[in-house]
């Protein structure tokens, strides 16, 4: 009898241990249920090779480059929006955005007043970082892409840093210098930030890096 008793209570805790493995299960018919978002600037496809793929793909966009007010980050616009007619009122602004990369010896400097592209992509994995002045990823981390630290020029209103891929491309859907919201470079400064390591004058790289979800397995 106590042999019997044993034997239910060790089939008990398997049965609730697949239970509780098939309730954290990263995936549900062949689909991921967990993961993260991120956004590609500067291209719009996703990585190839970790997992990724694509939520939407569209416009960078924002607010224009000297406009006092509006709002202060980038965002990516889709290509099919829905939107509405209001009338009267006073309203804020949403522009495109171009690449600001002129007299530069950079290969950028060929998509200076290009068009800003950009895509939405779903990981599997999870917490998404973008790591400034850093072209790789920690240990244990998955590098989904890397490039440069990009945002307004410092004489014109601030705006947020985004990591522009480094193999960055434009849209051909509108042509010239528009203008609306610009993405420049960013350089480092010594001072408050220590020269060395930090290097006066130099552009700061990113990297955005994901963490793979734990793998659990089944023990007999």
């Amino acid at each position: 009898m106590q042999l019997l008793c044993v034997t239910e209570s060790n089939a008990k805790v398997r049965e609730l241990e697949n239970m509780i493995q098939q309730l954290q299960a990263p995936h549900t018919s062949g689909r991921a249920t967990t993961g993260s978002t991120y956004i590609r600037w500067g291209r719009t496809t996703c990585p190839s090779g970790t997992g990724a793929r694509v939520v939407y793909d569209g416009y960078a966009g924002g607010s224009w480059f000297d406009h006092s007010g509006g709002g202060s980050n980038h965002l990516c616009l889709p290509r099919d929006p829905d939107l509405v007619n209001i009338e009267g009122g006073t309203r804020s602004y949403m522009y495109g955005a171009e690449y600001e990369t002129h007299d530069t010896d950079h290969r950028f400097v060929r998509l200076h007043d290009e068009k800003v592209p950009c895509v939405v992509c779903f990981t599997p994995n999870t917490n998404v970082v973008m790591i400034p002045a850093k072209s790789t990823c920690h240990a244990d981390w998955v590098l989904e892409y890397n490039g440069f630290l990009m945002s307004d020029q410092y004489l014109h209103r601030r705006t947020d840093y985004v990591c522009m891929d480094s193999e960055a491309v434009g849209h051909n859907e509108t042509q010239g210098n528009l203008n609306g919201a610009v993405f420049y470079f960013v350089e480092a400064k010594c001072g408050a930030l220590p020269c060395g390591p930090y290097i006066d004058g130099y552009e700061l790289t990113c990297a955005v890096c994901s963490l793979p979800p734990v793998t659990t397995y089944n023990t007999p």
